[in-house]
């Protein structure tokens, strides 16, 4: 079976669907009631897996409910109807989502992308069987920058947007989109740096962009103090090797060399400048540009 419709309403709405359909086989569901149509005749209307009269269920169902209509074949309503279990699924549907004031009900994590907004797009997800935790995931541009998961672990970045599409797999999930300002996006990024997600570049990758896009200030005959004291910056180490240091206050902050990370890689970069004549390419940062490698803990260097 497919799900061609999806909305929420009231019996008035349902009863205007009813009357549009014309040779209709397949199921409606209302809230947790089913109702089973050959060729647009009632055969059939369940509440929780027991048989209801249609009036009794209008009586017990809420006053707004979310109306659902599958279309499937004779053979398939008839298999459903026999086969009915209220805790399995009974049909297979498509991803079909649905809004609902400011709220979108998804039936899959990619289904979030149709509702997307050009610029700064915060979503709050809620999973419907799981109300006491929640995923908040920003986009730019419908590109992922930010993801924190709350659950009985706190999760970011990627391992959060994987947590969420795991989710997706036993919950439907009530998502609110809203427009973020700048100014709310710099209070996150202040609060959960450890959740950008940086469109998945790497450590390196963003180095390189950051070269590729300024002039760098070069030092030669110099001592790694000299470089470490330019301020906020990214300094390449270039000696048979190359390192990366990126430096605040003159301290290393972070710190990558071939294929190693953080103080490892730091110590070596230090053993490098004191026994090769090497040459600094020093690049200055902005604070945006700075706050890039604050995702990337495993590069961090303790406090000298």
């Amino acid at each position: 079976m497919e799900k061609i419709y999806s909305k929420f309403g009231n019996i008035k709405d349902l009863k205007e669907i009813i009357s549009g359909l014309t040779n209709f086989t397949g199921i409606i569901r209302i809230d947790n009631a089913f109702l089973y149509y050959i060729n647009s005749k009632l055969i059939s209307s369940k509440l929780d897996g027991k048989e209801k009269d249609l009036e009794e269920i209008f009586q017990i169902i809420p006053d707004t409910f979310l109306i659902e209509i599958y279309e499937g074949s004779e053979e398939e309503v008839k298999y459903a109807l026999r086969n009915f279990k209220p805790e399995e699924s009974i049909v297979e549907i498509s991803k079909l989502s649905l809004v609902f004031g400011d709220n979108v009900i998804l039936n899959s994590y990619n289904d979030i992308y149709k509702f997307l907004t050009s610029g700064c797009n915060k979503v709050t997800f809620i999973p419907k069987r799981f109300k006491d935790e929640k995923a908040v995931v920003i986009y730019k541009n419908s590109k992922e920058i930010f993801a924190i998961y709350f659950g009985k672990k706190t999760l970011f970045g990627k391992k959060a947007i994987s947590k969420l599409k795991t989710t997706f797999a036993v919950s439907e999930i009530i998502a609110k989109i809203e427009i973020l300002s700048n100014k709310d996006l710099n209070i996150l990024k202040n609060k959960y740096p450890e959740g950008f997600i940086f469109g998945g570049e790497s450590f390196t990758d963003i180095i390189k962009k950051i070269m590729s896009s300024k002039e760098p200030i070069i030092l030669k005959n110099a001592s790694l103090v000299d470089a470490l004291s330019y301020g906020t910056s990214l300094i390449k180490i270039e000696g048979s090797k190359e390192g990366y240091i990126i430096s605040k206050n003159g301290k290393p902050i972070y710190a990558f060399l071939e294929n190693y990370n953080g103080e490892r890689s730091y110590r070596l970069i230090k053993s490098m400048c004191m026994v090769e004549d090497v040459k600094f390419y020093i690049y200055k940062l902005s604070k945006e540009e700075y706050d890039l490698f604050k995702g990337f803990k495993e590069n961090k260097v303790p406090i000298q």
